[in-house]
């Protein structure tokens, strides 16, 4: 009898064990919309266009079997509360990727992706900013500092494009601007 508990005890530590190696759901934390999926497979290379982002996925960036790549984006105007003072947030998004041989959740990539955003609100002073799958969030600059270009579209008219790389979903990101930019 003792021996029986202690087996169901057992399976029931181990599976709370397994329950809890899953990370966090972006889609609980500030980004519901499930804006694409799309199944990639080892040898796939891509290029995906969304309104202004644009993300790019070589092949072999997650590994040797095939995944489910989601794309989630939340609203910017809940995540105006935590940007940084005088900062305008342009675009919130996540990345949800999981394994489908093992129903895992991927959080570090054998390559890097590649992100680009492109919008007249771009500036030079534009940031890529980290926000954690936690509540409340932080948002904290990325160590790496963006790419930030602007294409001048005529004598009053200008596109920039901010790109980053991404080496893992672990956390969210927002793109952010100047307040006072008035475009």
């Amino acid at each position: 009898m003792l021996r029986r508990l202690w087996m169901v005890a057992a399976t029931l530590v181990l599976a709370l064990a397994q329950a809890q190696v899953q990370p966090p759901d972006p889609a609980q934390f500030g980004f519901p919309t499930v804006t694409a999926s799309l199944i990639v497979q080892p040898w796939d290379y891509m290029r995906l266009g969304l309104g202004g982002l644009v993300l790019t996925v070589p092949s072999g960036a997650f590994g040797q079997d095939p995944v489910r790549l989601e794309i989630l984006t939340g609203d910017p105007a809940y995540w105006q509360a935590y940007a940084p003072q005088g900062e305008k947030v342009v675009f919130a998004f996540a990345l949800r990727v999981t394994d489908l041989k093992t129903g895992q959740r991927i959080l570090r990539f054998a390559k890097p992706l590649h992100f680009s955003y492109y919008g007249p609100a771009i500036t030079p002073d534009s940031h890529y900013l980290d926000v954690s799958l936690t509540s409340p969030p932080s948002v904290a600059p990325n160590p790496v500092k963006p790419n930030v270009e602007i294409f001048p579209l005529g004598p009053r008219h200008r596109n920039g494009r901010l790109s980053h790389p991404i080496v893992g979903a672990g956390v969210g990101w927002l793109v952010t601007s100047p307040a006072t930019t008035s475009r």
